[in-house]
């Protein structure tokens, strides 16, 4: 589509009395920007009553992630956000322990202390369904409060389901049409990365089954370089991405039943379940000699000076064994999609962030709130979050913009993660992160040898049970 027809779409679309974001909406699928969009006939008219720096000499304030590098984005970009805005920005960035106590504390409180908090989507169920957000919904319909080109229909679905939407009356995360948070500042989920030379050498192709992933790395297992590597330590991302990618792509389905019918029953020593725990016992003598004490740092560092050859990984995470600038393998590792079983569809965990403005912060700054919000949401910050950082962004067109994709392939296979990533059923109950600590326990005390997988799993499924049922969504 030519400019001219472009501007033709536009005025009739703008003529045709319909809403600014209807207008938006349209020009999207059109393949128009919402920024050309802001220009004409309806879009004019909006963009008109907007003004960027309604609360220049204010300063907003947000509690978020320091864990990363969300903040160090975000950080890097407030020079810019001042100027845009004429508002400046404090962030408070604790460690996730310190930022989950301090944001429930601080959302219990009479006022909020923090104008935004950046909240993980394992928590929305907890705190978004516990009516401590304020609904978003009038802000983003308001063209007198949000910028013409922010374009709300830009935001991956899965990523909006994920943080964003909640159906309170029915307690259900990533139903209806009632909007809690905004994906910020990254999404994601989970990909494959792999040494392209040491397959290329060995004559191998990067592995599509977990048969042919514990293959290469046998084959490519040696003094100098491990053959695979996964999260081991008693650590969240151990059941969260190890086990559960294996778990879900073999045919596992970890809970049945509900939570509102009381019965939500694990399945977490189904033959899956034991099964995905058993793949990464079998895969120890090929990895690094203390991957039982492996988190995050572990793998990424391993990886990026050459010391592992393939792994599954938060793509955000491993994103920087992908930059030059902090990897001796950036230009030798490729990604794909996860592994699975035979006839199994790739998918891992759904993973990332949302923001929101606390229901308790004081009224007279929540519009100054939201406009803060919709500024470090922007696409903008969407791209420099992924040029910078190798965060993955949580808008469509960041994963699609042909110079970044040019310059990190992987954008592709990150995007395919998001957009079919499962969502972990049992982050629909608040109790999600006690499950998950029950469950690293046991899974590393069976990967340093002192329980088998059945074991392990046996002791998982029990402990589960009885907390769901303390908690009341077991009968």
């Amino acid at each position: 589509m030519d400019d001219s027809t472009k501007t033709g779409v536009l005025n009739a679309l703008a003529h045709a009395s319909i809403d600014r974001r209807r207008l938006l909406q349209s020009a999207g699928i059109l393949g128009i920007s919402a920024t050309l969009a802001g220009r004409f006939g309806t879009g004019a008219a909006f963009a008109a009553d907007f003004d960027m720096k309604k609360y220049a000499g204010q300063k907003v304030s947000i509690l978020m992630t320091g864990d990363e590098n969300d903040h160090r984005a975000l950080a890097d970009m407030l020079p810019q956000f001042t100027e845009e805005t004429g508002m400046e920005m404090e962030i408070t960035s604790p460690a996730l322990g310190a930022l989950i106590e301090k944001t429930l504390q601080n959302l219990k409180a009479d006022r909020s202390s923090f104008d935004l908090i950046e909240y993980l989507g394992f928590l929305t169920t907890q705190q978004v369904g516990g009516g401590m957000y304020e609904q978003l919904n009038s802000y983003i319909d308001d063209p007198a409060k949000t910028p013409p080109d922010w374009d709300f229909a830009d935001f991956i679905p899965g990523a909006m389901k994920n943080v964003g939407i909640f159906d309170m009356a029915a307690g259900a995360v990533g139903e209806g049409k009632d909007v809690y948070g905004i994906p910020g500042l990254h999404s994601g989920s989970v990909i494959y990365f792999y040494r392209k030379d040491l397959f290329e050498a060995a004559g191998l192709q990067p592995a599509k089954t977990w048969d042919e992933f514990k293959a290469a790395a046998q084959k490519l297992h040696t003094d100098d370089v491990a053959g695979c590597s996964f999260i081991g330590a008693n650590d969240f991302s151990l059941a969260a991405v190890d086990w559960y990618t294996r778990f879900i792509t073999t045919g596992g389905k970890l809970m049945t039943g509900s939570p509102k019918d009381k019965n939500f029953m694990p399945q977490v020593n189904s033959p899956e379940g034991v099964g995905a725990l058993q793949m990464l016992i079998d895969l120890l003598p090929y990895a690094p000699k203390n991957v039982t004490k492996y988190g995050f740092a572990e793998n990424v560092d391993g990886f990026s000076t050459g010391k592992i050859a393939q792994m599954i990984f938060w793509a955000t995470i491993a994103g920087p064994v992908l930059n030059a600038e902090n990897s001796m393998v950036a230009d030798k590792t490729g990604t794909t999609p996860v592994p699975s079983g035979d006839g199994k569809s790739p998918k891992a965990i759904q993973g990332g962030w949302g923001v929101g403005i606390p229901k308790n912060l004081d009224p007279a700054r929540k519009d100054m709130a939201w406009l803060a919000l919709t500024w470090i949401t922007n696409k903008a910050v969407n791209r420099y979050s992924i040029e910078k950082y190798n965060i993955d962004a949580n808008r469509t067109s960041a994963f699609k913009d042909p110079e970044l994709v040019a310059k990190f392939p992987y954008l592709k296979d990150a995007l395919t993660a998001i957009e079919t990533a499962d969502t972990i059923p049992t982050s629909r109950i608040p109790e999600f992160f006690q499950l998950n600590d029950m469950m690293n326990v046991e899974f590393n005390a069976a990967l340093i040898g002192t329980q088998d997988a059945k074991t392990a799993c046996e002791k998982v499924q029990k402990q589960w049970e009885d907390a769901l049922r303390k908690a009341g969504h077991l009968a």
